[in-house]
């Protein structure tokens, strides 16, 4: 198998589990949306909003880190994963004690507080079950990952399905959500131990205190990038109550679901590979980012036109008649899903080249940014103006993604690319304006058939495509 090949493989396999995970999170999504109402449903995204957020003091980097180390050096596997595992025991205990201190600050009460401290535990378990996945990942063995990943959600979308027809609300969901943190860090450990690794409870002080310094870059950068992702939920909750959280989130969830797939599973499975060809071929790993961030494109550009013109059909399919009001912000949100996906690929190559440093401060100016215009728009606005921040402070981070790539690597020249693919998409974007109509299926078939017709009939395919397209089928290896 040569190197495309494995990429493609580990892509596969990881969009293969994330399309099976993001499906039946959407499915709990929905029935979650229908059964809790408005309210109960911004209960529900605001605690897991807020929790998300908190326990990232549990990991502070350090899972990335393991990634990109234990790549270039899998001998030390045992040795990273042990100490890390070690590490989070009081990390863990920390990061509690800042749930409960943010809760009684912020006033909360009753189901409220209870329901915070539930998502808050399971996503401390959550933080440290996933270092035993950055070393499947790191070993690029991402069918372990999928498996993982796959088993959890299984969990906890049959438990909280049965748990809402049996007519139990948010907190017995969120119970079912610690019970699968439960399980999240057992079968991760096992599968660990059983394939890779020795479990060892030998304490190295210095060598955690080299993580936690060398891993803080990433630990902040994941910090910002939650809250770039779940502050506007929380500031939403807090200005103008539980209702517009549920509207935003019934809007932004199956977005941030649907560009999260391909996102999650590009950027799993080309880390390793960019991490490793920073050492060893440095302009494969230009090129390498050049055709990533364009096909990524190829991908998003008609996803989101096609989300903007049929917003209120998908609100529609996936809600009913309830949240009518969220069409709005689904079609503004819709816009972000090609700038995420390059994002992604830029904001790895950071990462892949040790400038994690430089990543951690463009999502931090974001994040900050998005707090702001959120502070300035929700007001105002209401969840019309937390759409409006997500989307411009997502392009204000891939600006500075390509800043921060040209000043300290080199100028990514791609831009010429996307026109194209751009065009493709505006002219299929007319046509299922003009059938919209029609069956949703069907719209969808034709606006496929449509968009790769006019990306062939404009030549956006070259030499370099058909170069990759033999690779793959092992015609040149």
């Amino acid at each position: 198998m040569n190197q495309v090949q494995g990429i493609v493989k580990n892509i596969g396999v990881t969009g293969l589990g994330q399309v099976i995970t993001a499906f039946m999170a959407f499915i709990l999504m929905i029935y979650l949306a229908r059964f809790l109402g408005e309210a109960d449903f911004g209960k529900y995204n605001f605690a897991l909003s807020l929790t998300t957020l908190l326990a990232t003091f549990t990991d502070l980097g350090v899972n990335q880190l393991l990634v990109r180390e234990i790549a270039r050096e899998r001998d030390q596997s045992d040795r990273y994963v042990n100490n890390a595992v070690l590490l989070k025991v009081p990390l863990s205990f920390l990061t509690m004690g800042v749930i409960v201190s943010i809760s009684w600050i912020m006033g909360l009460e009753g189901d409220m507080k209870f329901i915070v401290y539930l998502f808050g535990a399971y996503n401390i378990l959550l933080t440290i079950s996933g270092t035993y996945l950055s070393l499947f990942q790191a070993w690029e063995r991402m069918e372990y990952v999928t498996l993982f990943q796959t088993v959890e959600r299984l969990f906890i979308v049959g438990l909280g399905l049965a748990v809402l027809l049996m007519g139990y609300g948010v907190i017995e969901v969120a119970l079912v959500y610690l019970i699968a943190g439960f399980i999240d860090i057992t079968f991760s450990a096992l599968l660990s131990f059983r394939k890779f690794i020795r479990p060892s409870f030998r304490i190295e002080p210095g060598f955690q205190k080299d993580l936690l310094v060398m891993g803080l870059p990433f630990g902040l950068n994941s910090l910002f990038a939650v809250f770039f992702f779940k502050i506007d939920s929380v500031i939403l909750g807090l200005m103008k109550g539980d209702v517009a959280v549920g509207i935003y989130n019934a809007a932004y969830n199956p977005l941030l679901s649907l560009s999260s797939i391909a996102a999650g599973m590009v950027s799993a499975a080309i880390y390793p590979v960019m991490s490793r060809y920073f050492r060893g071929n440095r302009e494969f790993l230009h090129d390498f980012t050049v055709v990533s961030s364009r096909y990524l494109v190829i991908i998003g550009l008609p996803i989101a036109a096609g989300c903007f013109v049929l917003a209120d059909r998908f609100i529609a399919l996936f809600y009913g008649g309830g949240y009518a009001a969220a069409a709005l912000p689904f079609q503004i949100l819709a816009i972000f899903i090609p700038i995420r996906l390059v994002s992604t690929i830029t904001g790895t190559l950071l990462s892949s080249i040790d400038r994690q440093g430089y990543r951690m401060l463009a999502v931090g100016l974001s994040a900050v940014f998005n707090i702001i215009l959120n502070i300035i728009l929700i007001p105002i606005y209401s969840y019309i103006g937390a759409s409006v921040a997500t989307v411009a402070s997502e392009f204000l981070l891939y600006l500075l993604f390509l800043f921060y790539i040209g000043r300290h690597y080199r100028e990514l020249k791609m831009h010429g690319s996307f026109i194209k693919p751009a065009a493709a998409a505006v002219i299929m974007a007319l046509v299922v304006y003009a059938i919209r109509a029609m069956n949703l299926a069907i719209i969808i078939c034709v606006a496929s058939a449509i968009y790769t017709a006019v990306l062939i009939l404009l030549g956006t395919f070259n030499e370099d495509d058909k170069m990759l397209f033999r690779k793959l089928v092992g015609m040149d290896s």
